[in-house]
């Protein structure tokens, strides 16, 4: 337990040395075709912890190291929304005459979802308790914005057959005045997220508790194996804990990214505190 812990701080510890290292910044704003702003994109290097979120006005700071080159790609994407792809150095051109990108929407529709009562009952995966010792930590960097779109989540062995994703549950441990999530649902196999629409969570500050939220709004309809993640998008005030209870052993599988497009860790026999409900058909 003590090795998995310092493994866990000495990853968030050489994140954070890295973004600290002589950064210059590429500064934008990120609007649509009729010139409105584009909330809470996430804006990043790929399979890199250098990323942030755009704020409530579209705007961005992404700050690049001398470790990162001009031909590294940069990635920007938001449910709705086409996905942006740029070297950083077209990234840096394209924001230096003109700070306005302008991406592309896109019409997802949502599948009809029927549930029979008479074949299904209720089921929940996933932990309930919330008191240990140890916790995992959003990665905090030292430079404003940054690591935002860090992702805390949690693979969940569904029933085979048809099942309605019902609610997600999850412990916050947080002392900034509020903080600001998205949820996202992949496909396990793929890591494809299957939700058609953003889900926005505002978490009042300086608190421990228990976050609630309700899926039967989107329609989500699942067979195979899903993972649920928390994502920091935005926080107010200044903050120096944000955290979720972290337990093992346990027969699940912990996701971790720490920045936006950053690539997946996995560490089997953990978990944080989060459970998801959902009502299962045969």
């Amino acid at each position: 337990m003590k090795i998995i812990s310092f493994f866990l701080f000495f990853l968030t510890f050489t994140v954070q040395s890295v973004l600290a290292d002589s950064p210059t910044m590429i500064t934008g704003r990120l609007v649509d075709t009729s010139q409105q702003p584009v909330l809470y994109a996430s804006i990043g290097i790929v399979n890199t912890p250098v990323g942030t979120i755009a704020d409530d006005q579209g705007r961005f700071t992404l700050y690049i190291t001398d470790k990162v080159e001009d031909t590294d790609t940069v990635v920007i994407s938001l449910i709705g929304y086409h996905t942006v792809a740029l070297t950083v150095a077209q990234l840096a051109a394209r924001t230096s005459g003109n700070p306005q990108i302008v991406m592309m929407g896109m019409v997802r529709e949502l599948n009809e979802v029927r549930v029979d009562a008479r074949n299904s009952r209720v089921k929940t995966l996933g932990k309930t308790g919330y008191k240990t010792s140890m916790v995992t930590n959003f990665a905090l960097s030292e430079l404003p914005r940054q690591n935002l779109g860090s992702e805390i989540g949690r693979k969940f062995n569904v029933s085979s057959g048809t099942n309605w994703l019902e609610s997600f549950h999850f412990y916050m441990i947080t002392n900034y005045d509020s903080v600001m999530f998205r949820l996202n649902v992949y496909q396990a196999k793929t890591m494809q997220n299957l939700l058609t629409k953003n889900v926005y969570i505002r978490v009042a500050g300086k608190s421990r508790q228990w976050v609630s939220v309700d899926l039967r709004p989107y329609q989500l309809m699942v067979s195979d194996d899903v993972v649920v993640s928390v994502q920091w998008i935005d926080s107010i005030g200044k903050g120096t804990a944000l955290q979720m209870p972290l337990q093992l052993p346990a027969t699940a599988t912990h996701y971790y990214r720490y920045g936006s497009q950053d690539r997946w860790k996995r560490f089997r026999g953990m978990t944080t505190s989060m459970n998801l409900t959902f009502i299962h058909s045969r």
